[in-house]
């Protein structure tokens, strides 16, 4: 659990500075709403990660972190599926399957929780009956 923790901190720190490695000196025409578009893009995809890496064991107990991790979990997912349909550089392709398969398998493992069973919660309310019964 504690490497998942620590790849999704260095995932978040990647997300961050990869697009300016990516990008090739002055291969983007200087449009300010496009560039603030994308620097919110890429602060929402770090932030996902970095919560998920700090936050690792108490998203197991607070619903409502949870939730804030998969919601800011699905905006590297969302990024880097549209690379991967859009993209052309090998590189870029590469990075984008990455993300998705690191974000895939960070959620798998720290965010979702199954919903109970009805079996569970039948044999959980057999157990404890209610006072005065």
């Amino acid at each position: 659990m504690i490497f998942l923790r620590l790849a999704s901190l260095v995932a978040g720190v990647l997300v961050l500075i990869s697009p300016a490695i990516l990008i090739r000196v002055g291969g983007m025409p200087p449009d300010t709403a496009r560039a603030s578009a994308v620097l919110a893009c890429v602060v929402l995809a770090s932030s996902g990660f970095i919560m998920v890496g700090m936050a690792g064991q108490r998203l197991r107990r607070s619903a409502l972190l949870r939730t804030a991790a998969a919601v800011l979990l699905g905006v590297p997912t969302v990024a880097s599926a549209a690379l991967l349909w859009r993209g052309s550089s090998p590189a870029v392709l590469w990075l984008a399957g990455a993300v998705i398969g690191l974000t895939v398998l960070l959620y798998l493992t720290l965010v979702y929780r199954p919903a109970p069973s009805l079996a569970a919660l039948l044999q959980r309310r057999r157990r404890h009956p209610a006072p005065g019964a």
